[in-house]
């Protein structure tokens, strides 16, 4: 089951991943739906090259953060260290999908927009896979 879970992680974050660094290198294709809007349609957030590349990067990182804790890879970092730092990532997806935020997470406020809808059918529900999937592989681990 852990193999399922961390293939299913694993891509989840390919695929943000490489969004977010098509983004960042210019590429157009779903920005129009990439960052919230509000209610009259002006960007809620700043859109940035370099926003989405570090986006894209920190996926990049908690992706070989998977591969090492899962042995895929081997990484020059404890096991407890990298399960610790599962955790953390789970908290954090577990927070952004469940978020109370104005603009995205499940409970959002603004839900009229783009961006909200696809966020309420693929974000927050990637968001909250990651955090459900990140808390069983460090759940398993301790098993073990």
């Amino acid at each position: 089951m852990a193999k399922a879970v961390v293939a299913l992680c694993s891509a989840i974050l390919l695929l943000g991943a490489g969004f977010h660094l098509y983004w960042g290198f210019g590429g157009r294709l779903g920005a129009g739906v990439a960052l919230p809007r509000r209610e009259d349609g002006t960007p809620a957030i700043e859109e940035t090259a370099v926003g989405a590349m570090a986006v894209g990067l920190i996926l990049v990182l908690v992706l070989l953060l998977v591969l090492g804790f899962a042995g895929v890879v081997r990484l020059p970092v404890p096991q407890q260290l990298l399960n610790a730092c599962i955790v953390v990532w789970a908290f954090i997806f577990m927070a952004r999908a469940l978020s109370w935020s104005r603009y995205f997470g499940l409970f959002k406020q603004v839900r009229a927009t783009r961006f909200a809808r696809y966020d309420t059918w693929f974000y927050s529900p990637s968001c909250l896979l990651l955090g459900l999937g990140f808390f069983y592989l460090a759940l398993s681990q301790a098993a073990d």
